[in-house]
């Protein structure tokens, strides 16, 4: 992100916060802000991404995956943006009221690092400047119990040992390296102003470039005093933008790009006509033709004759003598010359051009990239709006499917339930139905039993009449067998009955019960149970006997085989016990 005309961008704001500086109206610090968004000015391992919630800058280690909130060289920025705010002018007045001595820039190169010797003077430079470095805000210098320089910040109490633009000016060391290490644009001309600055306050190891040893004198007409202000102005216009203080004339040495067979005709080299005998003799000839131009005319006046003419001129001084063969060498040096500053200006024209086109060309880059970015930063928001209605809208949509499954889950339980009970009627239904039927058949076999029984009682009649028939034939039995015979044969008729008609109660409730709709099988009552069976008396025995006897008759009438009897009780005790069989209630 970087600054453009219509204000600071976000990230751009959120740097500028991180160094508690207010870049308006101020392009140098604009500058300082967007070296600081450039990705490259992160040390190796190192990256930096936006976070436009907490709108700060994030720095992350990607080796050790480190988080931090400040940039990795904030100590170079700070330094940097309080240099661009005044504090280069402030260590220009103070290197000027008091220069920094050579020793003192031997002393500070050995503190920082730098060899005078090795290095390029470009480096060296930084130590010159390290020197008369102000304080920032805040700082004050002092002393410790041991007499070391101590530095305190007494806003925030902070002390140390060192000045608080080490950093910077370590930083910057390694920036200008880098600089020379890739040719980087104007670096030459840098490199030369910085080893003039050096050599003129006597740093030992340090030599004058040949190209700025001093101007050189060339035709008449003052070239070379011309070309030097032009250089000299367009020089220190490009040293301001670059913060190195005011520039020299770059001046290259007269004998840059000629050979030693050219060398040898310098002593023969001899002083042009003076200009003041060119005048004079100009002058002469001058009045010459317009005395003749004069005379041409028919009013010429005669007293214009008569006027006095000058006394002519003093003949010009014998030249001295030179031989043809040096003048023309010496007329070709000096085209030479001519021609090799022209080259000169040409060429540092060119580079200055150059320079300027490409200073112009990088911060046309700089707002390209500054819109480009905002357009992305613009998209990357729009695109992140847009995710997070996507994501919105996905949870309502979750949210809905989750209460639809919700209402189907329920409607099927109750339609499982429905069904349920569907499905329990029509059991209850087929229950019912099934007892219907068992009702049924049980009148039938009732009806059947009943009509059994007077089957039975139809038979046991006729053979009873036939016993009866037999006791008269025999004449044996007595008024009293005949009676226990009777009450036999009544108790025979009596607990049948008894025990069938209980059995068509309880028929008649379980159909009462089913036409109401209530449970039949709670309202049934179990069924007699069949009469015990008990020895055959002595008459039936007898009757047995003689029925036995007359089976050898030949009358071809049907045998009646009597069934035995159960013990004699009286009727009343009878009925009580077959109701107790029937209801259940016996007791042991």
């Amino acid at each position: 992100m970087a600054f453009t005309q219509s204000g600071m961008s976000a990230e751009a704001l959120a740097a500028a916060a991180e160094l508690e500086v207010r870049p308006v109206n101020n392009p140098a610090v604009v500058n300082v802000i967007n070296d600081m968004l450039k990705p490259d000015s992160l040390p190796p391992g190192w990256e930096a991404r936006y976070d436009p919630i907490n709108e700060r800058r994030e720095y992350v280690n990607r080796e050790t995956g480190e988080v931090q909130y400040i940039h990795p060289l904030a100590s170079y920025y700070h330094g940097a943006a309080f240099m661009e705010m005044g504090g280069y002018r402030q260590l220009q007045v103070n290197e000027a009221d008091q220069p920094p001595a050579p020793q003192e820039v031997l002393d500070m190169c050995a503190y920082l690092g730098v060899s005078a010797s090795n290095d390029d003077p470009y480096v060296v430079e930084v130590a010159r400047l390290a020197i008369s470095a102000p304080l920032p805000p805040h700082w004050v210098e002092g002393e410790d119990e041991d007499g070391n320089p101590l530095f305190t910040n007494r806003q925030t109490g902070q002390s140390q040992p060192s000045h608080p633009l080490d950093a910077y000016f370590l930083e910057l060391i390694k920036r200008r390296k880098r600089e020379l290490a890739v040719h980087s644009d104007g670096v030459g001309i840098r490199s030369s102003l910085a080893a003039k600055r050096l050599y003129e306050i006597g740093v030992p190891g340090i030599e004058l470039p040949p190209e700025l040893k001093g101007p050189q004198t060339g035709k008449a007409g003052g070239g070379g005093a011309m070309w030097e202000e032009e250089v000299d102005g367009e020089e220190e216009d490009a040293a301001a933008a670059q913060n190195f203080g005011p520039l020299l004339t770059i001046e290259e040495a007269e004998d840059e790009g000629r050979d030693e067979d050219e060398d040898h005709h310098k002593t023969a080299k001899q002083p042009p006509p003076l200009p003041q005998q060119q005048q004079q003799q100009q002058k002469e000839a001058q009045r010459q033709q317009q005395h003749l131009l004069l005379e041409d005319f028919d009013g010429f006046d005669e007293e214009e004759e008569e006027k006095e003419t000058p006394p002519p001129p003093a003949p010009p001084a014998p030249a001295p003598a030179v031989a043809p063969a040096a003048t023309v060498q010496d007329e070709k040096d000096e085209d030479d010359v001519d021609m090799a500053e022209a080259e000169r200006r040409r060429k540092a024209q060119w580079e200055l051009d150059e320079w300027a086109r490409r200073q112009e060309e990088e911060e046309q880059q700089q707002q390209q990239r500054a819109a480009e970015a905002e357009r992305q930063q613009q998209q990357q928001q729009q695109l992140q709006a847009e995710r997070e209605k996507e994501r919105m809208e996905a949870m309502k949509k979750e949210k809905e499917r989750a209460e639809r499954e919700e209402r189907e889950r329920e409607e099927e339980a109750a339609r499982q339930r429905q069904q349920r009970l569907r499905a329990a009627e029509a059991e209850g239904e087929k229950d019912d139905a099934d007892l219907g039927v068992d009702a049924e058949a049980e009148r039938r076999r009732l009806k059947e039993q009943e009509e059994k029984e007077k089957a039975a009682a139809k038979k046991a009649a006729e053979r009873q009449a036939l016993l009866d028939a037999l006791r008269e034939a025999d004449g044996d039995l007595g008024a009293d067998e005949e009676e226990e015979e009777e009450e036999e044969e009544e108790e025979e008729v009596v607990l049948p009955t008894l025990a069938k008609g209980i059995s068509g109660v309880a028929v008649l409730r379980q159909a009462a019960s089913m036409d109401s709709g209530i449970s039949a099988t709670a309202q049934l009552l179990p069924p007699p149970p069949p009469p015990p069976l008990v020895e055959p008396s002595a008459a039936a025995a007898a009757a047995e006997d003689s029925g036995g006897e007359n089976d050898d008759d030949s009358d071809g009438d049907d045998d009646v085989t009597l069934a035995p009897h159960p013990p004699k009780l009286p009727p009343t005790a009878a009925v009580e016990r077959e109701e107790r069989l029937v209801l259940g209630k016996e007791e042991e």
